[in-house]
């Protein structure tokens, strides 16, 4: 008999790999060297790695997946419990994974009248650093190290007088200009039981860093910004990201 089993550890992982399967059934995407690595994984983050330096698409899908990140930290702890019960204690470097059970601030919304409103989301500096570690995402020189060079800035869906908004900004290198973002914004809206027309066009301002650029939305679809230098995001020297952002939505009067 093993003496280092641990039925907690077993059933965790389990459920990850259940997780996993289910998340790729429903059209996810997680690399087969991630996927089949998920032990490995696991036990280098126990050892002090930092999962979004050496798993940063794997590290992306946790902060999306809900139930899937659960799974993962479920897996850890039990991974965990058996290395504690059964191996001799030795001092272990910090770990933080506390940003996979933080939830993003909510979204302030203020009914200026009857008809006009205002939505403003903030991403604070340490959110937006574990969505941009390692810095290559962005900072980099060879857009092939990264097999998706997409990174998710926000996706939110709010309810405003009946209709539904379903917003994404997101950003990728820019191909026309070096050391640049790309931005763009999507906006879905859903009519409320009313039926009646969501009120266009909207206002889109975002701040970020040095950065701040507004733009006018004039109906649903794909709306880009114009393009963010890194020099007003990023520290020049350790190319670290400086400054969380703010998304402003709101009616034009």
């Amino acid at each position: 008999m093993n003496e280092n089993f641990d039925p907690r550890r077993s059933a965790a992982l389990k459920r990850l790999a259940e997780r996993l399967t289910a998340y790729t059934h429903k059209g996810g995407v997680i690399s087969p060297r991630e996927s089949d690595m998920v032990s490995l994984i696991i036990s280098g983050i126990l050892n002090g790695e930092n999962l979004a330096q050496r798993y940063p698409d794997f590290h992306r899908t946790l902060l999306e997946n809900a139930e899937l990140r659960e799974a993962f930290l479920d897996a850890l702890d039990g991974v965990e419990a058996e290395r504690n019960g059964n191996l001799v204690s030795m001092p272990e470097p910090e770990t933080r994974l506390d940003f996979l059970t933080r939830q993003p601030p909510a979204p302030i919304i203020i009914h200026k009248d009857a008809e006009n409103w205002s939505v403003l989301w903030q991403r604070p500096l340490e959110l937006i650093q574990a969505i941009f570690s390692p810095p290559e995402l962005a900072y980099r020189a060879e857009r092939s190290l990264i097999e998706d060079p997409w990174v998710m800035l926000l996706r939110e869906e709010i309810q405003v007088f009946g209709s539904a908004y379903s917003i994404v900004l997101d950003c990728i290198p820019a191909e026309e200009q070096e050391n640049a973002l790309a931005v763009f914004l999507s906006l879905a809206v859903s009519p409320g039981a009313s039926h009646e027309s969501a009120k266009f066009p909207l206002r889109a301002t975002l701040r970020w860093g040095g950065y701040q650029q507004g733009l006018t939305v004039p109906e649903e679809g794909r709306t880009r910004f114009p393009n963010i230098s890194f020099d007003l995001i990023f520290d020049p020297i350790t190319k670290t990201l400086t400054d969380g952002l703010s998304f402003t939505l709101e009616t034009v009067p």
